[in-house]
């Protein structure tokens, strides 16, 4: 199931001359995250080859990209109280996810409490995430200001697409179909618009102001046009939202070109 697409960009798409490797990606990424200024930190992994790639790992504010994790607490939760999802709660995660709702995700926070999300985190292997919870939005301990880093939400979500003991099948395709399904104008990131319509895509962003710079975090899978990877960004943008979205576009469009090649 594909993304919406949003407004087409252009976008070259000629697949690199030489073989993609971990170096080249850093140049190429480095160059322009260096013109373009602010952090930027990627994880990806190539499914063709099973070769991961990281660049600039740095702790995050997770911001809306934590509610792929309160999802995956909500299905595990429920399955454990041997109870399906009721109509409410659905309707709750469709406003999470789809349009990335915050008051929904209170709610759901609040039905699952925030020690199950911190434990199915646990049980994930995310070494390096914190789960906060319980407070107020803005507060210290506001769900949004969790933290993590690029290689764990790159676990997720390889965990989500190839497969996980702490997720069944079916919770997995249920997280990801959600993640199928994101309003159109919060596709960018890990899915730019420009070849949204090309592939098969899932993704789930976050974005808010804080001191040190806006952040904005993209979560996601791109599979098609001989592509099949998934990849975590995070960013702290020096002038706001619009220049920080644009920005990790543009890195987006740098991976997606790249991997025209598999990953070595």
């Amino acid at each position: 199931m594909g993304v919406a697409a949003a407004p087409m960009l252009s976008l070259a798409i000629a697949p690199p001359a030489s073989a993609v490797t971990k170096t080249r990606l850093d140049s190429t990424i480095g160059s322009y995250v260096r013109a373009h200024g602010g952090t930027v930190g990627i994880s990806l992994w190539d499914n063709r080859t099973g070769v991961h790639y990281t660049y600039n790992s740095f702790s995050n504010e997770t911001l809306s990209t934590v509610k792929i994790l309160i999802l995956c607490t909500v299905l595990r939760v429920s399955r454990e109280q041997g109870r399906p999802l009721t109509s409410s709660q659905r309707t709750l995660i469709g406003r999470m996810m789809g349009s990335s709702d915050n008051a929904a995700t209170d709610t759901l926070l609040a039905q699952v409490g925030v020690s199950n999300v911190q434990r199915v985190t646990r049980l994930l292997g995310l070494t390096y995430t914190t789960i906060r919870g319980g407070g107020a939005a803005g507060s210290s301990t506001w769900w949004g200001y969790s933290t993590t880093v690029p290689w764990d939400f790159l676990k997720l979500e390889t965990y989500l697409v190839n497969g996980t003991p702490v997720l069944t099948p079916a919770e997995r395709t249920y997280v990801r179909s959600w993640m199928s399904n994101v309003t159109s104008s919060q596709i960018w990131g890990v899915v730019n618009p420009s070849f949204a319509s090309m592939v098969n895509a899932e993704v789930k962003n976050g974005w808010g102001p804080r001191t040190g710079g806006y952040r904005l975090n993209s979560v996601g899978r791109i599979k098609g046009y001989g592509r099949d990877y998934q990849m975590a960004m995070l960013s702290r943008s020096p002038n706001g939202f619009y220049y920080g979205r644009d920005t990790l576009n543009g890195v987006s469009s740098i991976v997606f070109r790249e991997l025209a090649t598999p990953l070595t």
